[in-house]
């Protein structure tokens, strides 16, 4: 949760996609979300457990999971590695060219907010189905730096993938805002997710129910005022930013 926390703290100062991330000393507040605890809350509530042992999602959870490891080294796996947190540049040039726009105050303050309302349920998720990471069944090698030690302790559990969360949501959310950009923003969105399973950290139903979680969580955003207001605000920002070209 810790990086979530972070990352959502740091958009809301500007920091995170202008500056680069927070000194990992500094204790992140997390902005306030859209929605009452409750409501995000029962998002979590909603997701289905981890497929079980044997049942045909488990088991394609460990054919892919087997698959990877021919990616190892490849191009999905040195952009897996490259963005493996959603505060690297790598992660940040590649939100940015999906817009195709420099993100200002009020698109930080929309994603910032949106990712606190995520934050919470994930994490609650994690604890409850508590589901190890692939890389800890069998001591396969993982692109993560956390996962050398065979365990990665410091990621958590796998399900539901945060990372995977949180790049669809703002994925929907930036899409909304932009709908110009909505095949290349949800594009960026998906390959989050995928990139996960490339580094091995993730099965990917762990990705697909993050997903899942994200959309519940952007449903009940875009009911309420506070967001509409400043998924608006963020709408004429971006509308009026200069177009970037990204190679």
């Amino acid at each position: 949760m810790m990086r979530f926390a972070i990352l959502a703290a740091s958009l809301l100062a500007g920091s995170a996609l202008a500056q680069g991330a927070p000194e990992p000393s500094m204790a992140p507040q997390l902005p306030p979300g859209y929605l009452a605890p409750e409501a995000a809350m029962a998002s979590a509530v909603m997701l289905p457990p981890p497929p079980a042992r044997n049942s045909p999602a488990e088991i394609a959870d460990r054919y892919l999971y087997a698959l990877s490891a021919r990616g190892i080294g490849g191009p999905d796996w040195v952009a897996a590695t490259e963005q493996i947190s959603i505060q690297a540049p790598a992660f940040q040039k590649a939100l940015t060219c999906a817009i195709g726009k420099l993100p200002g105050p009020a698109t930080r303050k929309l994603l910032a907010r949106t990712a606190a309302d995520f934050v919470p349920p994930m994490a609650a998720a994690k604890a409850k189905f508590n589901r190890p990471r692939p890389f800890t069944t069998d001591k396969g090698q993982a692109c993560d730096p956390e996962t050398a030690d065979g365990v990665g302790a410091a990621l958590g559990m796998a399900y539901p993938s945060g990372h995977s969360g949180i790049g669809w949501l703002w994925a929907l959310t930036l899409a909304d805002a932009l709908p110009a950009r909505a095949n290349e923003i949800r594009a960026f969105g998906k390959g989050t997710g995928d990139l996960r399973v490339a580094c091995r950290v993730h099965w990917m139903s762990d990705v697909q129910n993050g997903r899942v979680l994200a959309v519940s969580i952007h449903e009940k955003q875009r009911a309420t005022p506070a967001f509409q207001a400043d998924l608006a605000a963020a709408r004429a920002e971006l509308e009026a930013a200069e177009t970037l070209r990204c190679e």
